[in-house]
């Protein structure tokens, strides 16, 4: 009986790291759904610096959901030529939270700070959201100002705004 428990036992401490790595394992297309470009500023002055103390483009992502979700495989890009610019590796967006993705033309990660292998332009283009293959988010704009960001208004439309808000809830100037 004692051997059978012991057994049973094994068995459990053997399961349990990977029932904890569940939560944490790459999402599935249906997860990424939650994911949403939220922000961008594509003429980035001095709004937002990076550890270096340079400022280059940045995106917001938000996570919609009341999970974490791992990003790992998810792309982001500046067209729809080529989707897959920027490949996240494993990295967790909290639920209902945000991660902001600079746009340096330079890709590495150190400690928090992300940052993309390509430029946004701020004469107009698209920002781009995919997983294999299949566009999940995008949004186009035209000429931006220095320091005015472009940000999710509703789930429809975006507006320019020079409240910007990199990792936090959006506002938007008063008309």
């Amino acid at each position: 009986m004692v051997k059978k428990l012991l057994a049973a036992l094994m068995i459990l401490c053997l399961m349990l790291p990977a029932a904890l790595a569940e939560d944490t394992a790459a999402a599935s297309a249906a997860d990424f759904a939650a994911i949403r470009i939220n922000e961008f500023m594509a003429s980035n002055g001095d709004s937002l610096e990076d550890g270096e103390g340079a400022s280059p483009d940045w995106i917001e992502l938000y996570n919609t959901s009341d999970r974490d979700i791992n990003l790992k495989g998810l792309c982001l890009s500046d067209g729809k030529k080529t989707l897959d610019k920027f490949v996240f590796p494993d990295v967790i967006i909290p639920a209902k939270g945000y991660l902001i993705i600079f746009a340096s033309d330079y890709e590495y990660i150190e400690g928090d700070e992300i940052h993309a292998a390509f430029k946004l332009s701020a004469s107009g283009e698209r920002v781009v959201l995919s997983y294999a293959g299949e566009i999940l988010d995008i949004v186009s704009y035209d000429l931006q100002e220095k320091d005015v960001s472009m940000s999710r208004y509703d789930e429809r439309s975006w507006r320019y705004t020079e409240t910007y808000t990199p990792g936090a809830e959006n506002m938007f100037d008063e008309e």
